[in-house]
């Protein structure tokens, strides 16, 4: 069953990344996938929908930084992960240069049928 929710595809990506809010809170983060509106990411910080971020990437040898805004949070159950608190979905601005290229990438990456 797809997710009709989806305006376009995901493509599965371990970026690791750290995670900042307004308030000056960090924490490391990983992303889980990719699609060219943002990101599903893995972090200990505990997020609120709505609240601004910004996402630093490291994508191949730089350090891309990404503005967005968490759309939702959902805790992780222990057996799930012993490392990571939560799974974040996160909204990139569609200007954002950063994503794009790394959509772009993971996406030629992807087989052909």
């Amino acid at each position: 069953m797809t997710d009709e929710r989806r305006a376009s595809p995901r493509h599965a990506a371990s970026l690791a990344g750290e995670l900042e809010t307004p308030q000056g809170k960090s924490a490391i983060a990983i992303t889980r996938d990719v699609s060219a509106a943002g990101l599903l990411v893995f972090t200990r910080l505990r997020l609120d929908a709505g609240m601004p971020v910004k996402l630093l990437v490291l994508w191949k040898d730089e350090q891309l930084t990404l503005h967005g805004t968490v759309l939702r949070e959902q805790a992780l159950d222990p057996n799930e992960s012993t490392l990571w608190r939560s799974k974040v979905a996160i909204k990139i601005d569609p200007a954002d240069a950063g994503l794009a290229k790394i959509f772009a990438a993971l996406a030629e990456e992807q087989p052909r049928d």
